[in-house]
């Protein structure tokens, strides 16, 4: 594997501060789907914060733009690097944190509304750059377990009512939504949907779930299973929600029929209250 030379000498100085236990690549560059487009996505895992005048330290020697912590999702640094103009996203979690999240996940099997196993996916399909005391690859081959079933029901229990069945359910907001012209609300409630509806589609499949993009090239590219004119409704769900038309009801009834089939196909109870 190809990694930037910058990419691994800033790996390497970092590598050596005491805070720092191991530190991942993840993403495209790691599953080997980067494009011309891709950034690089390093996760450096600690048992203590690092400061950030140290991290200032580091980083500058690299970027030559930086946004130094932002916190809107994780805690992280951003840059362009000097030589080549890559972009890097260098993301700070604390090594319990993520031990805890995945053992409430996949030990636990708590499911969430949407997106339940995309840091399962994250980490065990990360590359490991730097591991002080063996910490990341004990954790990995923790977790790369077989999908549990109880989690797999869990997922499913909790999101499938949400797309249709019961009074919060994304259909019914969205036809409110449509009667009251409010076409802001309808795209935020299509987004809540087509997050709960891949959420079971990658239980379905007993696979963790890849994150928010390429979703539907990673199911046809991996001959997934997947509900009749998947795509073709979806397709036409997100043409008719930018033209604001209500004829997207019809489309979305017709996805979750098509789902229901699929389901029941798989054995799998559609009657959840």
């Amino acid at each position: 594997m190809s990694i930037d030379r910058n990419v691994l000498d800033l790996v390497k100085d970092f590598s050596r501060l005491e805070e720092v236990e191991g530190i991942l690549l993840a993403g495209s560059h790691a599953m080997k789907t980067n494009d011309e487009a891709s950034d690089y996505d390093i996760y450096i895992y600690t048992i203590n914060e690092i400061t950030l005048e140290k991290r200032k330290e580091i980083t500058s020697k690299y970027f030559n733009y930086i946004e130094l912590n932002n916190t809107f999702w994780e805690t992280e640094d951003d840059g362009v690097l000097e030589d080549n103009n890559v972009e890097v996203e260098i993301i700070y979690r604390d090594l319990g944190w993520i031990d805890g999240l995945l053992s409430r996940t996949l030990l636990k099997c708590e499911a969430d509304v949407g997106y339940t196993t995309c840091f399962w996916s994250n980490f065990i399909n990360s590359i490991i750059l730097y591991d002080k005391r063996n910490e990341l690859n004990a954790l990995q081959n923790k977790y790369k377990i077989n999908y549990p079933k109880q989690l797999k029901e869990n997922i499913i229990k909790k999101n499938y009512p949400l797309l249709m069945k019961q009074m919060p359910a994304y259909y019914n907001q969205i036809e409110k939504a449509l009667k009251r012209e409010d076409f802001v609300s309808v795209n935020h409630r299509i987004a809540g949907f087509f997050a709960s509806y891949f959420d079971i589609i990658f239980a379905v499949n007993e696979i963790p779930h890849p994150g928010e993009k390429k979703l539907l090239k990673i199911i046809k590219d991996n001959n997934l299973k997947a509900p009749k004119d998947m795509r073709k409704n979806t397709d036409t769900i997100l043409k008719l929600a930018s033209a604001n038309s209500t004829d997207i009801l019809l489309e979305l009834n017709e996805l979750v029929n098509n789902l229901d089939t699929l389901l029941v196909s798989e054995g799998i109870n559609i009657n959840i209250n």
